[in-house]
């Protein structure tokens, strides 16, 4: 993940170099830059074909574990999500969407006890 900004800066640095040769029609002097602009789409499709086979590389490389955690901590994140706008919803809208003070309660209790489950998680997955 480290390489991926290379992956984007080439092409610029490749367009940039052939729009500084290129005219308005792509012809400078007689010479036609049709062939650079080949070659530098070229280069930007294998680029993106890498990048593409890549990320299915290092997604094969993953142990089952690590992605059952990774869709662990999704759920987590996607309910702690749901509590903390039912709470902010609650207090932007309170005749709309108005809890009582039982279910607040519940929805806090709720959102610190999923928060503790995503901050595990996490740090399970920082260690592996």
């Amino acid at each position: 993940m480290r390489h991926f900004p290379v992956l984007f800066l080439l092409p610029i640095v490749g367009s940039h170099a052939l729009i500084t040769r290129a005219g308005a029609h792509g012809v400078v002097g007689g010479e036609d830059s049709g062939n650079e602009f080949f070659w530098l789409y070229g280069l930007v499709l294998a680029s993106l074909g890498g990048f593409l086979v890549y990320r299915k590389w290092r997604a094969s490389q993953e142990t089952p574990e690590h992605l059952a955690q990774k869709r662990r901590l999704r759920d987590y994140e996607r309910d702690y999500a749901m509590c903390m706008s039912q709470l902010k919803n609650a207090d932007d809208y309170p005749e709309e969407c108005g809890l009582t003070q039982a279910e607040r309660q519940d929805r806090v209790q709720s959102a610190a006890a999923i928060q503790e489950n995503i901050d595990k998680i996490k740090a399970e997955l920082d260690t592996s």
